[in-house]
């Protein structure tokens, strides 16, 4: 279990990441509309940059419908008089059809049947109302009459509500492909339809929906070419005007199972669209998706396509832009809502997406999305996922980063490409989401498991080494060479006393082994809590030397406070000694006593021994003084001397002057001093010290010897040291130095 466990965990770095991207690959396939609106923003950027060309002589006009003909003829809805001029303008001109991008489902407002009602209203009689309007031409018959003698293409609007169940169907649908499909299955169903009145039905040659639907985003991208009124398939605007212009009498929906294309089983809706062309014996073929809907190939707003209405109506206009071109009539006015978002337009006129869908049906310029586009986008996701997923770990973040850019370009170009030079629709959106999502994944993990694995080695290695020089390693692992520099440094030394006699004591009461125990847990119970001590500190532990302890100060990192960090830490190391000694003493078990010295001066610190080990550590002569330093504490009866280099740092006025010496293996003397635990009145006490050293230095003998007899000096902690001066002055009484003793003790013992 133990072994499965930890193969588990070392290949997370492998089996999480997979995860993603399995959940990555199967939202494709449960979610597929999420990743479908994103690629539309991809996909209008393409439109954008290289939008369908602009044709010389554009085959579709649109008379416009613009604020310059409201201005002139009066507003929105027009009599339909002034409609039925306007297609004999253009029939007179040769328009091979004439499509109104409008519906006209109520009678005109000047008709005679309304102003009946209006005059009824005002008390004329109905008799006389009705001889009065046999006089009024009916403005509905006349645009009606018009209408009739050229080929006119109206539309009507399909609606879930209020709308009629049917409307007339000018042409109708035959279907080629498998036996028992159903081609409208995935096609748009609405209820009613919102049509013109009968008498227009009965006299255009084209009646076609002008439903213009938008995504999820109010841009329309994709229009359909046939919907469904209740389960009657029914042609768009544009198809219907396509079909008049080219003498056609149906259509022809291909789906599934038709010739070539094949279902695989599956019933996959509609695939295109024919109009056939009769004087061509051929027909229009235009691709359609499973809901019978074209993705529009936009070109950029040609103010050359439009005419106004009100020029047309005016005969300002050269009959050559109208004759033999499709017709398309609408409004380009703010003011009748029939502005909307496109890819290259963020208020494109209705009636334009109309003439754009027709220009591009007979360019042959068709954007389409294969069917092989999702399964082709998936697998290059999943080779990149994995190929990242199996590389990150091994190579690091960097070349994982240059494998994902690089696959990012690739999908991002290849998708370009297949739009500009075959106007193919593949998704970059989703492949672009799958690498960047495993590569900022695997990344991360691979960064937290390698910050796991550091933060343990660190916590490791710090058992060995200071924690400080461990996290610098870490940061600049540069330093880990041969090597050192000079810099200031306090030293420590720390020993425990007695401990030799302490280990023969045990041995011979407890034998070897027990006393080995001891001994071991002893030590240990004593170096856990000063080893912690002294790296709250900012101390970094050099070495154990059995029972001794070595530690330095201001290496590897700076500690401008380096000499009162090391004795703020020698005195808590005091007090954490009396607290064990208490515990030890009131348990029956041995008690231990310390020493301590501490020295500061430059030292060579880094890295020293060989290529094969190393240690940090420092060299110097402050080393040497601050382990004698250590050594004199047995000698002067305390349990801390400081150096005098280490004092002046310190300007600490409670220090207590011990003396001036020349330790051993030393010819130059230094001043040493220590930091009693407790002095009562520190400063009495520290005049009454200071005069007695001075006597002791001056050799006035008996005046020093009477001074120690002070009782402030003679009951206080610091009383075995006197008994020490009070040797030295007997011995120098019988055999007095040389004329030149400036004070000096030469230590013999380190």
């Amino acid at each position: 279990m133990k072994l499965f466990l930890a193969l588990f965990r070392r290949g997370l770095v492998y089996w999480l990441p997979l995860l993603l991207l399995a959940a990555m690959l199967a939202a494709h396939l449960v979610i597929p509309l999420i990743f479908d609106r994103l690629s539309l923003f991809a996909f209008d950027i393409y439109q954008r940059a290289d939008p369908r060309k602009v044709a010389a002589d554009p085959p579709v006009v649109i008379v416009d419908i613009d604020e310059k003909s409201l201005n002139e003829i009066g507003q929105w809805p027009w009599p339909r008089t002034i409609l039925a001029k306007l297609v004999d303008r253009l029939n007179e001109a040769g328009a091979a059809v004439v499509s109104f991008d409008a519906l006209f489902s109520e009678p005109d407002r000047t008709s005679p049947r309304l102003l009946l009602k209006l005059l009824e209203s005002e008390g004329v009689g109905e008799a006389g109302a009705q001889k009065l309007l046999t006089t009024v031409p009916d403005p509905d018959a006349r645009f009606a009459a018009a209408m009739a003698t050229a080929p006119v293409v109206v539309g009507f609007e399909l609606a879930g509500s209020g709308g009629r169940p049917e409307t007339a169907v000018k042409a109708g649908f035959a279907v080629v492909g498998a036996r028992d499909e159903d081609p409208w299955r995935y096609v748009d169903r609405f209820p009613g339809a919102v049509s013109a009145l009968p008498m227009f039905l009965r006299s255009v040659a084209g009646n076609g929906f002008v439903n213009e639907p938008s995504d999820w985003d109010n841009v329309v991208r994709r229009v359909p070419m046939v919907l469904r009124l209740g389960d009657r398939p029914v042609p768009s605007l544009a198809a219907e005007t396509l079909r008049v212009a080219f003498g056609g009498h149906g259509y022809i929906a291909r789906y599934a199972g038709a010739q070539a294309d094949r279902s695989f089983g599956e019933n996959t809706g509609l695939n295109a669209i024919e109009i056939p062309v009769p004087a061509a014996h051929t027909a229009l073929r235009i691709p359609v998706d499973s809901a019978g809907e074209v993705a529009v190939h936009y070109t950029p707003g040609n103010p050359d396509q439009y005419v106004s209405a009100a020029d047309i109506l005016a005969g300002r206009f050269d009959p050559k832009r109208i004759a033999d071109h499709i017709v398309l009539v609408g409004s380009s006015a703010a003011g009748l809502n029939d502005l909307k978002a496109t890819p290259i337009s963020p208020d494109m006129p209705g009636v334009e997406i109309h003439a754009q869908l027709i220009d591009q049906i007979l360019q042959h310029d068709f954007l389409f999305r294969p069917d092989w586009g999702p399964g082709a986008e998936i697998l290059f996701s999943c080779f990149v996922g994995l190929l990242l997923i199996l590389a990150i770990p091994r190579f690091g973040a960097l070349p994982g980063a240059l494998l994902a850019g690089a696959a990012m370009v690739g999908a991002t170009a290849t998708s370009w490409f297949a739009f500009k030079d075959g106007q193919v629709l593949l998704d970059p959106v989703y492949p672009m989401t799958v690498v960047a999502e495993v590569y900022l994944f695997s990344t991360l993990l691979n960064y937290r498991l390698t910050e796991r694995r550091q933060r343990e080695i660190r916590q490791a290695f710090s058992l060995y080494l200071s924690p400080h020089y461990v996290a610098e390693l870490a940061k600049n692992p540069e330093k880990l060479r041969l090597g050192g520099e000079i810099k200031p440094i306090t030293v420590m030394f720390c020993d425990i006393r007695g401990f030799t006699s302490m280990s023969e004591s045990l041995v011979r009461e407890f034998g070897p082994r027990r006393a080995a125990e001891e001994l071991a847990n002893l030590i240990n119970e004593f170096l856990t809590p000063t080893t912690e001590i002294i790296m709250n500190h900012k101390g970094t532990i050099d070495k154990y030397i059995g029972d001794a302890t070595m530690a330095f100060w201001n290496a590897p990192l700076d500690d401008p406070d380096h000499a009162k960090n090391a004795v703020a830490a020698a005195q808590e190391m005091r007090a954490k000694l009396a607290e064990l000694n208490e515990g030890w003493r009131a348990a029956g078990r041995r008690t231990l006593n310390i020493g301590i010295g501490i020295n500061t001066g430059e030292c060579s610190v880094g890295n020293f021994g060989s290529h094969q080990r190393m240690n940090y550590s420092l060299l110097g002569d402050p080393v040497n003084l601050a382990s004698r330093l250590e050594g004199q504490t047995k000698a002067y009866h305390v349990d801390l001397i400081i150096g005098e280099d280490t004092a002046t740092l310190l300007g600490d006025p409670n220090l207590v002057e011990l003396d001036l010496i020349a330790v051993k293996g030393k010819t130059q003397p230094v001043r040493i001093y220590t930091l009693p635990p407790h002095l009562p009145e520190a400063q009495d006490f520290l005049d009454r010290h200071a005069r007695v050293l001075a006597a002791y230095r001056h050799r006035q003998w008996n005046r020093a010897l009477g001074l120690m007899d002070d009782p402030v000096l003679a009951t206080s902690e610091m009383a075995p040291l006197y008994g020490v001066f009070r040797e030295r002055i007997a011995q120098m009484q019988a055999e007095p130095p040389p004329s030149d003793w400036d004070g000096v003790f030469v230590a013999h013992e380190k």
